[in-house]
């Protein structure tokens, strides 16, 4: 009678255990905010130039982060923003308010973060480096998406990779080939093995990373400086547009790879552009 009494005892113990921990691998926060956490590690960001979709400026090229951190398994929703700053910024506004939040711009995500961290009474929240996310998108692939390599370049039928993990240009609308596209609510595709939701498709997503644009013949796009070969936790401060990665629910396959670089000016706002946070440990 002991003993059961004991395993009793712990068994609740453990299930009883409060969901903000650094010793758990997840934690929600008050806002609802589920986060995973991201072993450091190294891993090759670019890529090769037999991808279909490469970009001059994908060099592929070796990236160590030295430091794991916690990164949100979904892009910030409507239901999220308004609960903390009272308002949905969003154009594409959708009853359900598990739909990410849109046409939002670096400036306004930046200063969300910057009312979360007092909300929460901490400095830890923040946009994650393009370094960092492309290493959590990726999740330990080599290929175009982090489950398999691109097989469609068009919007008329669904790429059998990608429609398992994201929302665009072959899935997101009415009509086939599709039309009226728009996005989705998150968590309603598959996870990729970290268990992060729409890293490819659904809304766009502002990065840390400032970047040069560049516009030479055949060659236009952003331009860091952190493209280089064994650089540690790399992070672009040069330059008057911001990074964003991950392509969007309008967008054609190529545009979703885990590679895939574009950027705007810090206050554009576009129906397609959202977000999502880190928490550093």
């Amino acid at each position: 009678m002991k003993k059961t009494m004991i395993f009793l005892l712990l068994f609740f113990c453990l299930i009883l255990q409060p969901e903000y921990s650094h010793a758990m691998e997840a934690f929600t926060n008050s806002l609802g905010m589920r986060f995973v956490l991201i072993q450091s590690g190294s891993f090759s960001m670019g890529s090769p130039e037999s991808e279909p979709g490469h970009r001059w400026n994908e060099k592929v090229h070796k990236v160590r982060i030295s430091r794991s951190f916690y990164m949100m398994d979904t892009e910030v929703t409507q239901g999220q923003w308004k609960k903390l700053v009272g308002f949905n910024p969003s154009s594409l506004k959708f009853k359900n308010i598990d739909y990410p939040v849109n046409t939002v711009s670096w400036n306004q995500c930046v200063e969300f973060i910057r009312v979360l961290n007092k909300f929460e009474n901490t400095s830890k929240y923040r946009l994650p480096t393009e370094a960092e996310w492309e290493y959590a998108c990726r999740a330990g692939s080599r290929t175009a998406f982090s489950n398999g390599n691109l097989t469609q370049l068009t919007c008329t039928k669904p790429d059998p990779v990608l429609n398992k993990i994201a929302w665009y240009c072959g899935n997101s609308g009415e009509q086939n080939p599709p039309g009226k596209f728009q996005p989705h609510r998150v968590r309603t595709k598959m996870p990729n093995a970290w268990g992060l939701y729409d890293m490819h498709g659904n809304v766009q997503e502002w990065v840390q990373d400032s970047c040069v644009w560049k516009h030479w013949t055949g060659k236009t796009g952003p331009v860091t400086d952190t493209y280089k070969n064994n650089v540690v936790d790399p992070v672009s401060f040069k330059g008057k547009h911001k990074i964003i990665r991950g392509g969007g629910w309008y967008q054609k396959p190529v545009f979703l790879r885990s590679a895939q670089r574009s950027f705007y000016k810090p206050v554009a706002k576009r129906n397609s552009l959202g977000f999502r946070i880190v928490r550093e440990r």
